[in-house]
């Protein structure tokens, strides 16, 4: 039979270990009355501590990466642990001693901060981390029964550890949805916003709403947008960033060749593939780079600086920028094109005007003339072109006939022909000679224009009285006559072209008309015109179609040549302006 001291022991171990069973219900049930992870450490570690004087601990929560662990919890360390992530590897299973374990980075790791003691913690066979602990104060092992104790507070900690790392993925997810959410809000109210500049049509506002949309979203205070304008990227906006800063980068044509060039974002991280790349950024004050692509082609770049947060642009940061910046990109595009087409037809305007004014530089009509039948046409291939003709009366018996071809097509030509006959004009009531007058026209032209400008020009004088035609020819197309007797003769005495050298000389040729005589003048772009065989009008198809007309009106010779070169060239575009003028002697 035990004794009386003997049955007061064992009274008192029992008490004792029912205490300690009290104790861990009780705390089993704050650990399960809480999600909070921070909260369930503390007390995972502030309990032992207390109960056995241990001055250190530490809680080691596995990460989804092999042998890598974070540093959850701690106690007696130093604060710049926590949070950091450590690589153990060969960590014991089941609770032991750090000496005891084989791998050395492992065994160093737990030297270096003084623990002693290991304690895994498990649910349902999978391992969630470890509870590690120093040696007590009192310098003594620890014994079996606080081992077991130990362990058996790991093992209830288990399941209120693993619910709350459930609940935290679940928060996380549920925070990123709502981040997520809040994202498409933002795009779906600056995609609102970006449309209703289109109306405005100011690429500026644009690219002012994506920065300030940005920088508001990223929380960061500099922003660049490079836009691909011909294969260049230029820089379109700069907010926050110094000039200075720029300067470097925007010099480097090897660096801005390297933006066209970029697929995917790029987070400053000085990696061997992208250094060169990383280390512009970096001296610029940039830490991200974003490809605003169309069609697969990178059509600008959005570079920013770093986040007022210190924080690092996360994975989900750049997919919101990309798409941001893709849909940027998009609207940027159809205000270019609507300022584009906005200046078209700006352009077209000022077009229609100048071919207003240009028409006003030509006859109206042609004058009627006792004695002579005359017709003339000017058919633009462009809004403005560079043909010229003219019928100006001189006296009661003397008018001045001509036709002009100046080089080139389009403004540039038309200002060459007002030119000419702001010439013709003011000098061909002075009395001159024909051919002086030529030499005059012909200096104007050479002082007032380059080597590749120069006007063909054929100038007569009518005189209805003599039934003479006085004629010098500049280079032009040769005007014919053509006879009753179906023959015909070209008017080529004159010189060079205008234009080309100062001071030429010109001879000039008298004809007597006749009755019947058919006189016709005429632009390239008759004689030129081409079908879809590239074959030319030419002046055999020319001579065919005034004889066979000869005998309608100067009216009628006209239309039917004219519509003779529209059905030779049926179906190809108009090339050059279509020019003649006809006189036939009554």
């Amino acid at each position: 039979m035990p004794s009386e001291q003997e049955k007061r022991e064992n009274y008192s171990a029992r008490d004792e270990k029912l205490f300690e069973m009290q104790a861990l219900f009780d705390l089993s049930k704050a650990l399960n009355s809480t999600l909070q992870l921070k909260e369930i450490l503390d007390t995972i570690l502030l309990t032992p501590m207390g109960k056995f004087l241990i001055t250190k601990g530490l809680v080691l929560i596995k990460k989804a990466a092999p042998d890598k662990f974070i540093i959850k919890s701690l106690k007696g360390l130093p604060k710049s642990l926590l949070g950091q992530i450590v690589l153990l590897s060969d960590l014991p299973l089941t609770p032991g001693y750090t000496d005891e374990i084989h791998n050395p980075v492992s065994r160093a790791f737990f030297a270096k901060n003084e623990i002693e003691l290991i304690l895994p913690v498990s649910h349902q066979n999978d391992l969630l981390g470890f509870v590690c602990f120093n040696r007590k104060i009192t310098g003594a092992d620890y014994s079996d029964e606080e081992l077991n104790y130990l362990n058996s507070l790991t093992n209830i900690a288990a399941t209120s550890i693993k619910n709350s790392l459930i609940f935290q993925e679940l928060d996380t997810a549920k925070r990123q949805l709502e981040k997520k959410y809040q994202e498409q809000n933002t795009l779906f109210e600056i995609e609102r916003e970006l449309s209703s500049t289109l109306s405005s049509l100011q690429s500026e506002k644009v690219l002012n709403l994506l920065a300030y949309s940005i920088m508001g979203e990223m929380m960061v205070q500099k922003c660049l947008i490079f836009l691909n304008e011909n294969n260049v990227m230029n820089l379109s906006l700069n907010k926050g960033f110094q000039r200075e800063q720029m300067e470097a980068v925007l010099e480097d044509s090897h660096f801005l060749g390297n933006l066209l060039q970029l697929e995917k974002p790029v987070v400053i991280s000085g990696s061997y593939e992208e250094r060169e790349l990383c280390k512009k950024c970096r001296d610029a004050g940039i830490q991200v780079l974003i490809p605003m692509r169309t069609a697969n082609e990178a059509k600008g770049v959005l570079a920013l600086g770093p986040k007022i947060t210190k924080l690092e642009f996360s994975t989900e940061d750049l997919d919101f920028l990309a798409t941001l910046g893709n849909m940027s990109m998009i609207s940027i595009e159809n205000v270019r094109l609507f300022e584009e087409k906005l200046k078209n037809l700006k352009f077209e305007d000022e077009l229609r005007i100048a071919s207003d004014i240009q028409k006003k530089l030509l006859p109206d009509t042609c004058p009627v003339i006792e004695g002579f039948d005359i017709a003339a046409v000017n058919i633009s291939s462009r809004h403005v072109g560079g043909d010229y003709y003219d019928c100006i009366q001189l006296s009661d018996t003397q008018y001045a006939l001509c036709i002009g071809d100046v080089s080139g097509k389009g403004v540039p030509a038309s200002l060459l022909m007002a030119n000419l006959q702001a010439s013709l004009h003011a000098l061909v009531n002075t009395g001159l000679e024909i051919s002086e007058m030529i030499v005059r026209i012909n200096n104007l032209i050479h002082r007032n224009t380059g080597i590749d400008k120069f006007i063909t020009f054929f100038l007569s004088i009518l005189d209805t009285r003599e039934k003479t035609l006085l004629a010098v020819n500049a280079g032009h197309n040769p005007p014919y006559i053509f006879h009753k007797d179906g023959t015909f003769q070209t008017l080529n005495a004159g010189g060079l072209i205008l234009g080309m050298m100062q001071n030429n000389l010109y001879e000039s040729e008298k004809v007597q008309l006749q009755s019947g005589d058919c006189i016709v003048m005429y632009t390239d772009g008759v004689s030129e015109a081409m079908n879809s065989d590239e074959e030319e009008f030419e002046e055999k198809r020319i001579e065919k179609s005034i004889l066979s007309n000869y005998q309608l009106s100067a009216q009628g010779i006209l239309e039917h040549l004219i519509a003779d070169v529209m059905a030779f060239a049926e179906g190809q575009p108009q090339a050059d302006d279509i020019t003649s003028l006809i006189v036939k002697v009554i």
